[in-house]
């Protein structure tokens, strides 16, 4: 099954990256419009007073305009970028003194009032402050305007914008480092209940608890928890129909092995009558064989759900050569060469005595069924750090290394074995039961090269 390239945690990261991306490119234009804004509004206040102060020095003498044009009142304007500075004064669309500057419209209805407006004086951006002044005797009245260009203004908005997206830059920087440790650590609740499902044994259908999982899991863990449950009501159910199946039809195969029997012991057959009872015989021993496989493997999955295992100290010596003892007839039959070996007379281990003798009786039987024809089968037993090793090596076609894996699933066979009789569930039973018992199987090739050598370890009995 492909996996998906989407996980929940880049999941939680496109959401909170992606809104808080575009939160912070709307601050960025907010903080832009803002900063223009009090920029602007500064630097009118001053050329705002500046303008001001030159009208307030508007008088006539002799019928004459006369003003006064302080020093500090253009200073004010002065910045190190050395902007420069225009006024004039002049009455109607006469000018009185200083640069024929751009008009404002419209102009202020108050005296006092200031007007301000962007225009372009010598080929410079400027912004234009007017005001006019109502001279007693005089009309129209005086209008007084000062020009500014716009080099200290832009400076100060690059400086403030700068420092602006600097500052959101760095705020997006330690966003994006922190934001996958701190998903990580909230997806932690997960990662632990991951752990959890992963140290269960694949026959553990008990509750997952609710005590350490978020409020926001407990439905979900409800419904696992109730799927748990569902799966190990069809579970029982399955291994029960197999146990009942597997009983019941023991009675008629021994009826009908009976009577195979009565009929080849009769008279002499036709070849064709003696090949039919032949393939009656096979199948009836196949599937006698199937059920002994089915019971052996119901018992197995019976001691894991029913009362704690009678784990005690047993002779493994013992066990195995009464396995080697029952297989020994079938090992003749096959024209193989069955042995026996060991490094000690007694060596004591901690197991189940039926559970253990049906796991190696699964395996020798293996061992021979597969083997060649007069091939070799050896059983060894030599004392490990903390155990006891039995091996059961063969000389058979072996199983490569990449099947080694799958052939403890059941039912599964080999493509090369289809035509050899068997059920596939030999060592998916060894390797039920060396689960349930604590008892490790290893499948490794033979020193010889040839063959399959199948290594189970049992726990020691003493130090």
């Amino acid at each position: 099954m492909q996996k998906s390239p989407f996980t929940l945690t880049r999941r939680l990261l496109l959401v909170l990256i992606i809104p808080t991306t575009a939160l912070a490119l709307a601050l960025a234009i907010g903080g832009i419009l803002m900063i223009n804004k009090i920029v602007e509004g500064v630097n009118d206040r001053v050329l705002s007073a500046s303008v001001r102060i030159i009208a307030e020095t508007v008088a006539v003498e002799d019928g004459q305009i006369t003003f006064d044009l302080p020093h500090w009142a253009l200073g004010m304007l002065e910045t190190d970028l050395r902007n420069n500075i225009y006024y004039s004064v002049s009455i109607g669309d006469q000018l009185v003194s200083g640069y024929d500057l751009p008009s404002v419209k419209p102009l202020p209805e108050r005296d006092g009032d200031v007007a301000f407006h962007y225009s372009e004086f010598l080929g410079s951006p400027v912004r234009i402050a007017a005001t006019r002044e109502q001279v007693s005797g005089m009309r129209p009245a005086v209008v007084i305007q000062i020009a500014e260009t716009l080099d200290t203004r832009q400076a100060l908005q690059q400086r403030m914008i700068g420092g602006l997206l600097m500052f959101e830059l760095l705020l997006l920087g330690l966003l994006i480092a922190l934001l996958p440790p701190a998903v990580r650590w909230g997806l932690g609740p997960l990662a632990s209940l991951r752990q959890h499902l992963e140290r269960r044994a694949p026959a553990d259908f008990t509750p997952l608890p609710l005590h350490h999982v978020p409020l926001e899991l407990h439905k979900l863990v409800d419904g696992f928890n109730d799927l748990l449950a569902r799966l190990e009501t069809a579970v029982k159910a399955m291994s029960r129909f197999t146990a009942d199946a597997a009983h019941q039809m023991r009675t008629p195969l021994s009826i009908l092995k009976t009577h195979l029997n009565v009929l080849e012991s009769a008279g002499p057959r036709s070849p064709e009558e003696k090949q039919h009872l032949e393939d009656i015989r096979t199948a009836t021993d196949r599937l006698q064989r199937l059920l002994v496989q089915l019971l052996a493997l119901a018992r197995a999955e019976s001691a894991k759900e029913g009362s704690p295992l009678v784990i005690e100290a047993v002779d493994i010596v013992a066990i195995a050569r009464n396995v080697a003892e029952e297989h020994a007839p079938a090992a003749i039959r096959a024209r193989q060469d069955l042995q026996f070996s060991t490094s000690e007379p007694v060596l004591m281990v901690k197991t189940e005595t039926h559970l253990a003798t049906e796991l190696l009786a699964n395996i020798v039987d293996n061992a021979v069924r597969y083997n060649r024809p007069c091939g070799q089968v050896r059983i060894g037993l030599r004392a490990v750090d903390n155990g006891v090793m039995v091996a059961v090596e063969d000389s058979g076609p072996g199983i490569d290394a990449a099947q080694r894996e799958a052939v403890f699933s059941r039912f599964y066979r080999l493509e090369r074995d289809q035509a050899h009789p068997g059920s596939g569930l030999g060592l998916a039973i060894v390797k039920e039961i060396a689960d349930h018992i604590g008892a490790t199987v290893k499948l490794l090739d033979p020193a010889s090269g040839t063959g399959l050598r199948i290594e189970v370890t049992f726990p020691c009995a003493m130090p």
